[in-house]
C-alpha cells in the first residue's frame, strides 16, 4: 500500500510541476531514480484494483513484489 500511495504522490507532483523529473523526486525523497521509475506506474492501475488492494480483496497471487516489478498495466479499466 505504501508503494501505491507513493506512486500517486509522485504522479501528482510531476503532473502539477512541483517536481521537475523522476530524478528530482528520487533526490528529494531519498530513493534511487530506478526505484521511482518502477513504482510510478502503480498510479495508473484501475481504481477497482487499487481499492481491492486497500480493502484486502486482491487476488492471493497479487503480491507487493509482483505488483511493483510487473510490466503489465491494463490499458482499459
Amino acid at each position: 500500500m505504501t508503494a501505491i500511495a507513493r506512486a500517486f504522490d509522485w504522479f501528482e507532483r510531476l503532473s502539477t510541476g512541483r517536481a521537475s523529473s523522476i530524478d528530482a523526486i528520487a533526490a528529494e525523497d531519498g530513493f534511487d531514480a530506478g526505484y521511482v521509475s518502477h513504482i510510478l506506474p502503480l498510479a495508473f492501475h484501475s481504481p477497482k484494483m487499487v481499492m481491492g488492494i486497500f480493502t484486502g480483496n486482491q487476488p492471493a497471487d497479487l503480491t507487493g513484489r509482483r505488483l511493483i516489478w510487473t510490466t503489465e498495466v491494463a490499458l482499459r479499466w
